[in-house]
């Protein structure tokens, strides 16, 4: 007896809705463009003295969000780069949900799933690294920037 092509069973396949377009998982819209001057001024001073001003960290966090919202962009979930406050700091992160600012010694977990971007954070080809839930993106001191997709 011949072998069916499909297998029929009802509990194998979920329908949602739509028939037609894209069947991949809907995706955020991430700016993938040149950063502005503005932005890469705002992430050089993240790291500019390690003591920042509650005011400065507001304006700081603005500038960001300006950046993504100006071009109708997600805000990614944080910002992790190098540290240059010297031993034993090796990165920092800018947590955009609360504005907070850390410093982070070598070993030490990142949070938030922001620990996949630390490799990249310490080389000196990027200011700084910009942590979504399904990839990163690498910004470069020059403004331009290199998409990294996870595999999930």
């Amino acid at each position: 007896m011949p072998r069916p092509l499909m297998n029929n069973r009802s509990n194998d396949v979920t329908w949602t809705g739509r028939t037609t377009g894209s069947t991949s998982p809907a995706r955020t819209k991430v700016l993938d463009g040149r950063r502005s001057a503005r932005y890469l001024k705002a992430l050089r001073a993240l790291d500019g003295s390690g003591k920042l001003a509650t005011a400065d960290v507001d304006e700081l966090v603005g500038a960001v969000h300006r950046e993504f919202a100006e071009k109708f962009c997600t805000t990614p979930l944080g910002i992790v780069s190098r540290c240059y406050l010297g031993a034993p700091y090796e990165v920092h992160t800018l947590a955009l949900d609360g504005s907070i600012i850390s410093h982070y010694r070598a070993g030490e977990p990142l949070p938030h799933g922001m620990d996949r971007a630390r490799s990249l954070a310490e080389s000196e080809r990027y200011l700084a690294i910009e942590v979504y839930p399904d990839r990163l993106m690498c910004v470069r001191p020059d403004g331009s920037t290199v998409l990294l997709e996870s595999a999930r």
